[in-house]
């Protein structure tokens, strides 16, 4: 699969700009080729000049998502690449780059708290080493521990439930005769009325039904958007539309996508066709769950 000549462009300016910033490439050409081999297969790569977090000097990033399985499910696993001026010599850096709703794992064996990738693959690196091996072996270990995960939903706030107080003495409260009373209660004329229906025990929602009802609530509602959100792009659709594989996309994550494949993004299985078709009931339940409720009367015309 070969790279768009729009990306083999862009490479080629990225790295005239940095020689003429002063940035000493040791080996442009290879930078090129390893470049255009990443992106070809893996297309949602794009190139760019970056900085490393905490530095000055600026490098060839290719940043973006990639395809990554766990438990024959995919992932779109945002992370950079930082191609190193003595390229191939010097290893690249790798940078998992989680977006604002996920996180690293805690203490994970290859990636650190900042993001960045430890692999024997990296450890090991010479001139015949490349970039899409590189990131095959950062996918093998998603497969096996993921690094990366959705954030969890932020504690609720203040319950409205009632505190449960002391038991209430009744027996105190009840007025106390010292005598009877001198007139007898006249008989009831029609008999008594039936007792009233059972109703709840009017006993206050303590903290832990409120809480439980809240986390069911909270687990619908992440349940409901999750299912909104395009499983390329992880962001919520605006245009959501089948493929041939069942699922559905945001409708420029997919073009794009099948600009240089033709495999689902979530099962790597070849497509029947690249026909895509407008999910319309998805897009009317996003609108309808996002869009304001609307309050008030309107006024009358005179």
């Amino acid at each position: 699969m070969s790279t768009p000549a729009c990306d083999k462009d862009s490479i080629r300016e990225i790295l005239k700009r940095l020689v003429s910033e002063g940035v000493k490439i040791q080996d442009a050409a290879r930078q090129q080729s390893d470049s255009e081999a990443a992106m070809a297969t893996y297309p949602y790569l794009r190139p760019s000049v970056g900085m490393l977090p905490g530095t000055t000097q600026k490098f060839l990033k290719l940043d973006g998502t990639v395809q990554m399985f766990y438990q024959g499910n995919g992932y779109f696993v945002p992370l950079c690449i930082y191609l190193r001026d003595d390229h191939p010599t010097s290893p690249p850096v790798c940078i998992i780059t989680p977006t604002a709703e996920m996180m690293i794992k805690p203490n994970h064996r290859h990636v650190d708290a900042q993001g960045v990738v430890y692999l024997p693959y990296l450890h090991e690196w010479n001139r015949k080493s490349n970039l899409v091996e590189m990131v095959q072996a950062v996918g093998a270990v998603f497969t096996t521990d993921p690094f990366i995960f959705k954030k969890p939903r932020p504690a609720a706030g203040p319950p409205p439930y009632a505190a449960a107080g002391p038991p209430v003495d009744l027996a105190a409260k009840t007025p106390v005769y010292s005598h009877k009373p001198t007139v007898a209660a006249a008989p009831p004329r029609h008999p008594p009325p039936p007792p009233p229906a059972p109703r709840d025990s009017g006993k206050p929602v303590t903290k832990d039904q409120y809480l439980a009802k809240t986390k069911i609530i909270e687990d619908l509602d992440s349940v409901l958007e999750n299912s909104f959100r395009c499983p390329i792009s992880m962001e919520i659709m605006q245009d959501p539309v089948f493929a041939a594989d069942g699922h559905t996309y945001e409708r420029c994550e997919i073009e794009r996508w099948l600009q240089t494949k033709s495999t689902s993004p979530l099962t790597n299985e070849v497509l029947a066709h690249k026909m895509l078709t407008p999910n319309h009931n998805l897009r009317s339940q996003i609108r309808d769950y996002f869009s304001p409720v609307s309050s008030g009367t309107s006024g009358a015309s005179s």
